[in-house]
């Protein structure tokens, strides 16, 4: 993992960071049992230049936001509408109710731990601690791009590791209506993981991916990498 350096809160950014939430407690300190499941579930929260994007319940809420002077604005949020365990629509509800217009918001901690702690008009105090985003470890944007995986790995040289087998990919292309094109790329080992994606030997996928140039890699570490966006197709049987 990439080394991080310390700096004072005022540095911190809410976009820099994945927000997980870590306790939920009303005015009078008590423990809020609806959101208790949110820690359970990891529910977090995701700030663009612009939009929070909640998830960890049943359904993803989004909304517009500002952030100035210690105060969180948040618009009225928008969600997804699938049925659930009735304990996640319940944490969607609880969320949804305590993120919205003014919030106190504080910043605590460096760029290794930052914490989170919002204020909600009822008194309700929610706290979070940061997590780095692929773009704030790596020091770059990820470039969106289509990997095919083979749904069998294979042999490959590895310079570290003997009878390393290796993740067989190449690189697929649609359309501006989404079609997909005719594959022009070879298959090719990949001699590294792709983050948040775990291959099932037998099962063919086609992955959307984010590659990410990382600035400042340790001497043994990829100068790529590869984290999973979403999986587009995954079926059995195919080569």
């Amino acid at each position: 993992m990439p080394t991080t350096t310390t700096a004072p809160a005022s540095q911190l950014t809410l976009p820099a960071y994945y927000w997980r939430l870590t306790s939920a407690a009303d005015a009078s300190g008590k423990s809020i049992p609806a959101l208790q499941t949110g820690i359970e579930h990891q529910l977090r929260l995701t700030f663009s230049k612009d939009a929070l994007n909640i998830r960890g319940g049943c359904n993803a809420q989004f909304g517009g936001y500002s952030f100035k002077n210690g105060v969180l604005h948040v618009e009225n949020l928008a969600s997804t509408m699938k049925a659930c365990d009735q304990s996640l629509m319940q944490l969607d509800a609880e969320i949804g109710q305590r993120l919205k217009g003014d919030l106190r918001a504080t910043l605590s901690g460096d760029t290794a731990e930052p914490g989170l702690e919002l204020i909600a008009k009822d008194g309700s105090v929610l706290k979070f601690v940061g997590e780095p985003t692929p773009e704030t470890l790596y020091g770059s944007t990820g470039e969106i791009m289509f990997l095919e995986v083979a749904a069998k790995k294979a042999e490959c040289s590895h310079p570290m590791i003997p009878n390393y087998q290796c993740l067989m990919v190449r690189e697929r292309r649609y359309n501006e209506a989404g079609i997909q094109q005719p594959t022009q790329d070879k298959w090719h080992p990949l001699y590294q993981s792709i983050e948040g994606f775990e291959h099932k030997d037998g099962v063919r996928t086609v992955l959307r991916v984010k590659r990410y140039d990382w600035k400042n890699p340790p001497a043994d570490a990829p100068s790529k990498v590869y984290v999973l966006d979403m999986v587009v197709e995954q079926d059995a049987g195919r080569k």
